[in-house]
């Protein structure tokens, strides 16, 4: 009898950072100083359940101005609620999330550069085993 194996879960921050990428900076780093405006994604926990990944993360949002950091973390949360279904290609597999949900929606979060402000917010999302592309 030949046992297959499943591919590895996919690197969710990455899954993330290419679900976010078209709105500006993106990394799991906060923006260098030389840019005002960016989103950082961090995997903060999670479980799974053998089949499924379910990450839990942070992301934050950095722009110079208050409405500029409502505006984006806003629009990185319709972003991540839309997400359900969305299939991406990393490594070359497929990654399918099947779900995401706001935790904790964006609030405002200390910085120690007073050039910029940050919101956070937690989302948690379903992540399918990947497939070959």
């Amino acid at each position: 009898m030949v046992v297959s194996t499943p591919l590895p879960f996919a690197n969710a921050e990455k899954v993330v950072i290419l679900a976010l990428e078209d709105l500006g900076w993106t990394d799991i780093d906060p923006p260098p100083e030389d840019v005002e405006t960016g989103i950082r994604v961090n995997r903060v926990g999670g479980t799974d359940d053998g089949i499924t990944d379910y990450p839990r993360f942070e992301i934050s949002c950095f722009a110079p101005s208050y409405d500029e950091v409502n505006d984006l973390s806003e629009t990185v949360r319709d972003r991540m609620l839309a997400l359900g279904g969305e299939v991406f290609v990393l490594d070359g597999r497929r990654v399918t999330i099947d779900f995401c949900r706001t935790d904790v929606p964006p609030e405002s979060t200390p910085y120690e550069n007073p050039d910029r402000i940050r919101k956070t917010a937690w989302y948690q999302a379903g992540l399918m085993r990947p497939r070959p592309a």
